[in-house]
Parts: structure tokens; C-alpha cells; sequence
């Protein structure tokens, strides 16, 4: 195990809870796949999260996640919470998000685009 993966998975143990989850999470978060896309000067924020499909769209304090997962066993109430999930959560907690800052103006393009890609997404999964 290497040392950063080593110290990240020490500094948020009390989430190991998740099993396989946690490993994937902890796997995404080092790769940097948590993005947090700042847009200014308004001070907007989008989440995402980037999984092995592809990008999914997440709101932390719903929660709420794109995914096929969240959608049939998180909402379905046989699982807790997705991976794309406790990966913002260990971002979150270590500060290992990493922040992308946009125009305004950019916002409607963007979150278009992310809204394109999740359906994409869902339709190949589903």
C-alpha cells in the first residue's frame, strides 16, 4: 500500500465501515475524481464525481448521486449511500476535492454538458 493511500485511509477509518465501497472511494479520491466546479462571481457550486463509467452528477447535502447504484438501492433503501458518495465525503473531510473555477457565464454550457453525460451514462448502464 503506498504511503498516501496508507495515510488517507488512516485519517477517514471511521468510513471503513463500507466495505468495498470504501475501497473504491478512497481509489477515486486519490485519483482526483472529486471535482468541485466553482463558478464566479456568484459563487455556485456543481459536484462531481468520477467513476469508473464515467462523470456523475452528486449533491452532498441531499444526498443525492446520479448513478444507477443510488438510483435502484440507495433510494430503493437497501444500501446507505453509493460510492460516488463517500467519495465526496473523504474529499470533503481530507480537502482532496479538486476545485475547478469557471465563469458565470459558463454555467449554463457546463451544466448542460454534465446533464448530457449523465443520461449518456444512465442509458448505457441501465
Amino acid at each position: 500500500m503506498s504511503e498516501k493511500r496508507e495515510a488517507l485511509v488512516k485519517e477517514v477509518a471511521d468510513l471503513s465501515r463500507f466495505g468495498s465501497k470504501f475501497v473504491k472511494a478512497i481509489e477515486t479520491t486519490l485519483a482526483g475524481g472529486v471535482k468541485e466546479c466553482r463558478f464566479l462571481p456568484s459563487g455556485r457550486k456543481i459536484f462531481s464525481v468520477v467513476g469508473r463509467l464515467g462523470e456523475e452528477f452528486i449533491v452532498p447535502g441531499r444526498p443525492y448521486c446520479s448513478c444507477s447504484n443510488f438510483f435502484f438501492r440507495v433510494s430503493g433503501g437497501s444500501e446507505e449511500l453509493c460510492y460516488h458518495l463517500l467519495s465526496y465525503m473523504i474529499a470533503a473531510k481530507t480537502g482532496r476535492a479538486v476545485v475547478v473555477e469557471f465563469s458565470d457565464d459558463e454555467y449554463g454550457d457546463y451544466f448542460s454538458a454534465l446533464v448530457k453525460d449523465v443520461f449518456d451514462l444512465f442509458s448505457r448502464s441501465g
